[in-house]
């Protein structure tokens, strides 16, 4: 309660915290799901697929490519950004209180 100390409300990063760390808690799951699928991707170029005896399959395609990882990474960079402004914010609260 601000009743006697002149604010309307607490601060944005007080009384959002757990909007903004849901959300990045979610990120990190999703950038998980994609970086433990991509770190178990086959990724040599070409793939080579043994048929029969003597036999092979070669297959050249674009699996080097890293595309998927560095777009969840900038996801990341995003959420974690985001956890460390509200921190650096609650923090300055904490140290300059007036």
């Amino acid at each position: 309660s601000h009743k006697d100390c002149g604010k309307v409300q607490d601060a944005y990063t007080l009384r959002c915290a757990p909007q903004v760390h849901g959300i990045v808690h979610d990120t990190l799951r999703f950038v998980r799901k994609i970086l433990t699928t991509e770190i178990n991707s086959a990724t040599d170029n070409p793939m080579i697929f043994s048929k029969n005896e003597g036999e092979y399959n070669i297959i050249s395609g674009g699996n080097f490519h890293g595309e998927y990882p560095a777009k969840v990474l900038d996801y990341l960079a995003i959420g974690v950004s985001e956890l460390g402004n509200m921190s650096e914010r609650r923090i300055e609260r904490l140290n300059n209180p007036d």
